[in-house]
């Protein structure tokens, strides 16, 4: 049955390639896929499903929903990034500032394709496919929305993948635990009084709040964290705040983000900097206000997920072209599935990346997020084929 799998993949290849220049033609930024959604939802209802829609732009399908069976979730993003495109192809963005520039268009369409060959076999599989479109990726919003909308309830297994022009067309990469960092970003704003420079005494200054509190953030992340064993990555990133050189700021705010590979390190962390922007201002007599969001969770890939992903890459790639040590600080909201989201638990899956990039053309090639990012569309369906492979193989009767 995989060779029928194959044989699907590569006779909808061209259809696949169609669709992934329709939604690059037609970008929409996260939480925003409205027409991407209604393409999607259009293509799935012509093979016969009727999608739930999860809100506010995510779609969600079934195959054999009424199996008993063990249940496999399948997940591509489907949003766009604020970037100019400067591509000049036949179907680069129509849409001013806005571009497909992290391939969540050939995710999507990879998607599609695995889901029409997973349609042929599914007599063949003892239990269900979850596929999701997940809008809101960069944001993390979808993946927010996707966990606690109950959509990760009663998986066995998830699996997602992202296309990367780090690595060469014929390429795999991926690894086992803690592969991907989560993301947390925070915001402080510090409320003193003003005054007139003369008299400085007269006021609060919330820039001796914010200067503290800087000395004391980074203090936390060199002398409270294990950053050999369990690192945090620490940025202060945005200040606004005053009204004139020469008054006394009594407003301040500080934007910033922290990353690490455990929800423990993000409970600590946002303890740890809560108390020292409250205790920053009570020293200069004045108030902070401390606020926080994750934007991705840890990508934590699952040993017998990913023992299962790297025998079927192995496959289509050749063993020598599948790497499995991979581990980076850059974060995916995926992780919202694999590692949990406030109170729902996370799922047992994994995550791999796969090449993009032509191996004839590498020392140029832009990576994910450039102006000028396009990755060869030869590897959508190795990709298509990884997906449907992995629902098949954990299925199969």
């Amino acid at each position: 049955m995989t060779d029928t799998i194959k044989k699907s993949i590569l006779a909808n290849e061209e259809k696949m390639i169609a669709d992934r220049r329709y939604m690059h033609e037609n970008p929409e930024l996260s939480m925003k896929e409205v027409k991407t959604t209604a393409f999607i939802k259009k293509e799935l209802e012509a093979m016969g499903f009727n999608p739930v829609e999860i809100d506010p732009t995510g779609l969600m399908v079934e195959i054999n929903p009424e199996s008993k069976g063990k249940t496999v979730l399948l997940r591509a993003d489907i949003d766009a990034l604020p970037i100019k495109e400067t591509n000049d192809f036949d179907f680069k963005s129509q849409v001013e500032g806005v571009s497909h520039a992290c391939g969540h268009d050939i995710h999507a369409a990879m998607l599609l394709n695995a889901t029409k060959a997973l349609l042929k076999v599914k007599d063949d599989l003892n239990g269900r496919v979850r596929i999701i479109f997940q809008p809101g990726e960069e944001t993390g919003e979808g993946g927010r929305a996707v966990v606690s909308g109950g959509y990760t309830k009663d998986v066995d297994t998830g699996f997602a993948i992202h296309i990367h022009t780090a690595w060469d067309l014929g390429k795999a990469a991926t690894g086992y635990g803690e592969v991907m960092a989560n993301n947390t970003f925070f915001t402080v704003k510090f409320k003193g009084t003003s005054a007139h420079s003369s008299t400085p005494y007269q006021g609060n200054d919330a820039m001796l709040m914010l200067a503290n509190f800087i000395n004391v953030a980074y203090a936390i992340q060199a002398r409270k964290i294990d950053n050999v064993f369990h690192p945090v990555v620490l940025n202060l990133g945005v200040v606004e705040g005053g009204s004139a050189s020469n008054a006394v700021a009594a407003d301040i705010r500080l934007d910033g983000s922290f990353r690490s590979f455990s929800n423990e390190s993000v409970d600590f962390m946002v303890k740890e900097l809560e108390k020292a922007a409250k205790l920053s201002a009570e020293i200069y007599g004045g108030e902070a206000d401390f606020d926080y969001h994750m934007g991705a969770g840890a990508v934590i890939n699952e040993e017998k997920s990913t023992d299962l992903s790297v025998k079927i890459a192995r496959e289509i790639f050749g063993e020598e072209n599948v790497s499995t040590d991979l581990k980076l600080a850059g974060s995916e909201d995926f992780g919202f599935y694999l590692s949990g989201y406030k109170d729902v638990p996370g799922i047992k899956g994994t995550y791999m990346f796969i090449g993009g990039r032509d191996p004839e053309n590498k020392a140029t090639y832009p990576q994910n997020h450039a102006t000028d990012f396009n990755p060869d569309e030869r590897a959508m369906k190795y990709g298509a084929e990884l997906l449907a492979r992995y629902a098949y193989d954990y299925l199969k009767k």
